[in-house]
């Protein structure tokens, strides 16, 4: 199991992480614009250039974020997420109802065109989770 932060933006993603991995002596960050992908929300926006992915390599590990859809408003804090990269599907289930418990789901567990299972919550202690098991690349 890998954990990395999840950063969410109102638009600035791009310039943000393009100054992290500068500041952090880090290759140019990956970023997939929601416009490049016309199956995601969004995707014929108006604002196409915001990102929908981004992702630093940190040894090994990752900073990822996003700004939120084009036309949807930053949700409330939390705006740092902890992802979880899981291994199976009955762990991303198992850790994701366990998470749940008396929290607040954001983004119900299913399968995404970028992950077998992929969920957000919002634990009852006010910490942002993301579980996923990733589809290969």
């Amino acid at each position: 199991m890998r954990v990395d932060p999840y950063l969410y933006f109102d638009g600035d993603c791009a310039v943000a992480f393009r100054f992290y991995a500068d500041l952090l002596g880090r290759a140019a960050p990956v970023l997939m614009p929601y416009g490049d992908d016309p199956t995601c929300a969004g995707g014929d926006a108006a604002a196409p250039d915001r990102i929908m992915h981004g992702c630093i390599d940190i040894d090994g590990g990752f900073l990822m974020g996003s700004d939120v859809p084009p036309g949807t408003p930053l949700p409330r804090a939390p705006h740092a997420f902890v992802s979880l990269g899981v291994d199976s599907d009955a762990d991303a289930e198992r850790i994701f109802a366990a998470l749940a418990e008396r929290g607040e789901i954001r983004a119900p567990m299913a399968e995404t065109f970028f992950a077998h299972r992929f969920g957000m919550v919002v634990d009852r202690f006010g910490t942002g989770w993301m579980v996923m098991r990733s589809k290969p690349c």
